[in-house]
């Protein structure tokens, strides 16, 4: 169930809304005729407030019909609610979001092969899903980059040489791709930083989220990343019970502890979904089986330094920090996942 990055069909969302634009684009279908589940356990949280901002804008605009499903934490139910959804043919298309609910999905993909289902944020081993797939690490790579120049500078606030510090949720691949770019950040912009890494085993622990950071932060560590959902929340709340600094993920985090959020690394799901479904609507780019990458190049996935942090941080870093996105969105920075 991993994901298998080499041989993705490179499909940039900016591509497919610029080809919305091309005249005399067939429609697939009446837009109002289009009907679209998406199914979640998070979609009160984080990424999936994203994924239901697009899913909205795509109502609003493009007339489409959309119904949220939330499992809940009943795993046992998970695979009958799939098969509910899927047998009664009431919906175009199911999008999926969370990676408790991939055996589910697997085995009722395999018995329904005329429904289409959309699994977000991972590929895996099916060829009957489209998968939206967010490369986490190009995002991560420019974290793991600004903590790394920041501690390295003696930059005041961001004062400890040698290390900077990762929250993860789950030891699963999405998350280890989340270290491994922030790792290859850290190392393209210093030699003498390191990265101190922990992975709390849940997403939905808080508690344990603080817990770890606040170790980090008692070892003499400024600056942690965090990945971990509603774990990382409470990484960010020991950031400024500590008085040290986090960066965000997923969404706009900066206003969970102003003076403590470093910067958030964004992964645009409101951009993604509404694309994807634009493109079925238009006939420009119709769903279907295969993997839709979102990263730096299509404005999918970027890090934006938080406004009160911006007079903090030296220009040149910043200057470094855009050239990286540049090399990052042109291809000259390749950032490689260890397979």
């Amino acid at each position: 169930m991993q994901k298998n990055r080499p041989s993705r069909l490179r499909t940039a969302l900016a591509g497919i809304s610029m080809a919305a634009l091309v005249a005399g684009a067939p429609a697939v279908a009446q837009a109002e005729d289009l009907s679209i589940a998406a199914v979640s356990g998070y979609f009160a949280q984080g990424f999936g407030i994203s994924i239901v901002n697009g899913l909205e804008r795509a109502e609003q605009e493009l007339g489409v019909n959309v119904q949220i499903v939330d499992t809940g934490q009943r795993a046992l139910d998970f695979e009958e609610q799939f098969n509910n959804l899927a047998r009664g043919g009431d919906f175009d298309v199911i999008l999926v979001m969370g990676w408790e609910l991939v055996d589910a999905l697997m085995t009722t993909a395999e018995a329904h092969p005329d429904q289409r289902f959309v699994f977000i944020d991972g590929v895996l081993e099916s060829d009957n899903i489209t998968y939206i797939d967010f490369i986490e690490e190009e995002g991560s790579f420019l974290a793991g980059a600004l903590s790394s120049m920041l501690v390295e500078q003696g930059v005041e606030g961001f004062d400890n040489g040698s290390e900077v510090g990762f929250v993860g949720g789950r030891d699963i691949p999405v998350i280890r791709n989340f270290l491994m770019g922030m790792e290859q950040g850290v190392d393209s912009a210093s030699e003498d930083v390191g990265v101190s890494s922990v992975f709390a085993g849940s997403f939905d622990d808080p508690a344990k989220g603080s817990e770890l950071a606040m170790t980090l932060y008692g070892q003499g560590i400024d600056i942690i990343y965090q990945a971990a959902g509603p774990t990382g929340e409470g990484v960010l709340q020991a950031a400024r019970a500590a008085g040290k600094y986090a960066i965000g993920v997923d969404i706009d985090q900066c206003p969970s502890a102003p003076g403590h959020i470093l910067a958030s690394m964004l992964k645009r799901a409101d951009i993604a979904v509404f694309d994807l479904i634009q493109g079925e609507v238009d006939g420009s780019a119709p769903i279907a089986p295969g993997t839709v990458e979102v990263g730096v190049a299509s404005g999918g996935v970027e890090l934006k330094i938080c406004e009160d942090m911006m007079e903090r941080i030296p220009a040149e870093t910043i200057a470094s920090l855009e050239e990286m996105r540049a090399g990052i969105a042109s291809g000259d920075i390749d950032v490689a996942l260890n397979r």
